[in-house]
Parts: structure tokens; sequence; C-alpha cells
């Protein structure tokens, strides 16, 4: 049976077959002003894998194209993903993306990762 370690707060994922970062391109908007989420996704397994990211934000935020996006990454290699969210209510934000993959013995495997330095997003 093979282990998957935890990372503190959920910042960086680095697990049997996949890496995953999550940041913004900017911390700081006003209402009504957008901002774009980046996942960084790499596969340190030995088999091509199908990962789908599913955005995830709480009330106040908007994900401006919902649905899910999904990326085949042969071994080795790394992906981007982004979505543009856009601040609907002043606060301070935690986007929080769902990661899906299956895993190199066939499991469905399902990660959530936040920003990669645990920053929040500020609308004002």
């Amino acid at each position: 049976m093979k282990t998957v370690p935890l990372v503190p707060v959920l910042l960086v994922f680095l697990v049997v077959g996949i890496h995953v970062e999550q940041g913004l391109d900017r911390y700081h908007v006003g209402v009504g002003e957008d901002v774009l989420v980046t996942l960084r996704l790499g596969n340190t397994g030995e088999s091509a894998l199908d990962v789908s990211v599913v955005p995830g934000v709480p009330d106040g935020l908007l994900v401006l194209d919902p649905g899910v996006r999904t990326v085949n990454i042969p071994p080795g290699n790394s992906a981007s993903v982004d979505y543009p969210v856009r601040g609907e209510s002043p606060g301070q934000y935690a986007i929080s993306s769902q990661v899906i993959y299956t895993d190199e013995e066939g499991r469905s495997r399902h990660i959530r990762c936040g920003d990669r330095n645990g920053r929040l997003l500020t609308v004002v």
C-alpha cells in the first residue's frame, strides 16, 4: 500500500503521481474586477494522467467560466489550468479548487488545493 504525505494548510501537494500548486494573478481587487486563478499541475508518475480541475469559490465571488477543465499530462511533464473569478462582494476569500485524477492503481483521487502561499483574495 502506498502512503500519501499530508502537506500543512493544503498549499502544495505532492501525491503519488501529481504535484499541484495554485496561485492568483493578483490578490487585491475592487468589486466587479476579475482575477485569474492558475493551477500548475505536474505529473510525477510513470503513466499519463487525465486531470480535471473544478473551480471552487465561496459566496461573494463568481466563476466567470464555470465548468470542469480537463488536461492530459504525460509522465514527467506539467500543464497549467486557469479560470477567471470576479469579486462580487467586499471581503477576504479563500479560493479552493478541486483536482480530480485517477492514480496509477486505477483509484479516483480528489484533492482540494488553496493558494500556494496561503494568501486570501481581498475584494474592496
